[in-house]
């Protein structure tokens, strides 16, 4: 069967579900002010219950397609599995309950959003949803009382219609990065892109957060790397892009660990002070349990995690995804992770090497180092939130662009061609596995 193509009703559904999951429909004023969104608890269980509802009905439109991607893509259903199985040995099930909930729902709309949509297509409905994003963000902060912070600690700063400074600058530090490489990619609507840009980088400006200045400044450095590199022979262009990406990686969190000197502040929340203490006690509790964890979200409510909650009052989380990984679900789980990870990394990487030809070809590698960053310091991994949905979409994406070539390359030579030249009416002709 091929693929259908898209119709005007189920795009409008699509962005709902979009804007749902950016949080553009709950907003929420300063945390010190509100914890519960404009309209209360029952309008963000309201939007539950309506994405539910819509990935209902297009799961049992596309259940072949849904099917086949869970076959083909089988790390990132063990890791659910995982998740889900945790359950049995961890000390908190109802909070697991919760956010597993949360998760199978980003797992469906991944799978949805992968299968109906190009890797392209899916750059425009996201930019849609953090535009909306974006520009709320603006005008309640801008002309509504109690969207920018009162607290002592972070008077002044804006948060937007999420609740917190940092969640605004991580939003924005998304919204920026996807409307840059469309404004370098695309003639069509190039000024709005821009306007968008601009008004995503003054957010994270007004926010104050560091880290998600850090990942801007990365991904703009980047850009003129990719770019350079796609002049030079294969086997150089995987040395020095790695190389570069690493070495990137590295000054990045150069960045984050002396924040505090280079800009000439202090204070701010999102400097590492404390935080490698804390890393190493946590690593000592990853041992105590070293093979399947604590559980999901099992670990900060048991009787270990009592000494290390009376040492750092201010820790909730391990404030580092990875470590947070580790303590949830152990090696096990973290080794399904870590070998999904270096599959997408190895596809980005490819992507770019092989055919990208305009900036928002480079976009998956972008995302990985926007995850990378954002987890060195906060616990952001494998949690129902907007970094844990582009990361499951993108990587199904990139799964499902290589079965496509290998089915039209048997000459085993699918890989090289992620991201394939082939026209939009030859891969559709090739995608004999949704309907």
């Amino acid at each position: 069967m091929s693929q259908k193509k898209v119709n005007l009703q189920e795009k409008i559904l699509t962005i709902l579900l979009l804007l749902i999951a950016v949080g553009a429909l709950t907003i929420h004023p300063a945390q010190e002010i509100s914890s519960s969104p404009l309209g209360g608890d029952k309008l963000d269980t309201l939007f539950n219950i309506v994405s539910y509802l819509i990935l209902f009905y297009f799961t049992l439109l596309y259940w072949k397609s849904f099917l086949y991607v869970i076959i083909k893509n089988p790390l990132q259903f063990f890791l659910l599995a995982i998740v889900i199985f945790s359950l049995l040995w961890s000390e908190d099930v109802s909070t697991g309950l919760t956010y597993i909930k949360g998760l199978i729902r980003i797992y469906f709309l991944a799978i949805y959003l992968a299968t109906r949509y190009s890797l392209r297509e899916q750059m425009r409905l996201i930019a849609w949803a953090l535009g909306v994003a974006a520009s709320l963000s603006m005008l309640f902060s801008a002309f509504v009382p109690n969207f920018i912070h009162q607290a002592p600690e972070l008077a002044g700063m804006w948060s937007g219609i999420y609740g917190h400074k940092n969640e605004l600058g991580y939003m924005m530090a998304w919204s920026a990065g996807v409307f840059l490489h469309l404004a370098l990619s695309s003639s069509r609507y190039r000024w709005l892109m821009w306007t968008l840009c601009g008004l995503s980088i003054c957010l994270i400006v007004l926010s104050r957060s560091t880290t998600s200045l850090t990942i801007l400044l990365t991904i703009i450095l980047l850009l003129p790397i990719y770019k350079i590199l796609k002049k030079t022979n294969y086997k150089l262009q995987v040395i020095t892009i790695s190389s570069a990406l690493m070495l990137l990686l590295i000054f990045s969190i150069f960045l984050i660990n002396n924040a505090e000197i280079i800009v000439g502040t202090s204070g701010k929340d999102l400097t590492l002070n404390g935080r490698s203490d804390l890393w190493e006690l946590l690593v000592s509790k990853v041992w105590e349990r070293p093979w399947l964890g604590y559980g999901y979200y099992g670990f900060w409510t048991s009787a270990a995690a009592s000494n290390v909650r009376a040492t750092y009052e201010w820790a909730s989380n391990a404030h580092n995804g990875f470590l947070e990984l580790l303590l949830e679900l152990g090696l096990l789980g973290f080794g399904i992770f870590a070998a999904g990870f270096m599959r997408f990394f190895v596809m980005a990487l490819m992507r770019i090497v092989s055919v990208a030809k305009k900036p928002e070809d480079y976009w998956p590698m972008q995302m990985l180092i926007i995850i990378v960053i954002v987890n060195f310091s906060e616990a952001r991994l494998l949690t129902p939130s907007w970094n844990w949905l582009m990361y499951v979409t993108t990587y199904l994406s990139l799964t499902l662009d290589y079965q496509r070539n290998r089915q039209t390359r048997p000459d085993g030579l699918a890989l090289m061609a992620i991201g394939t030249n082939f026209s939009d009416r030859e891969v559709k002709k090739n995608e004999n596995f949704t309907s």
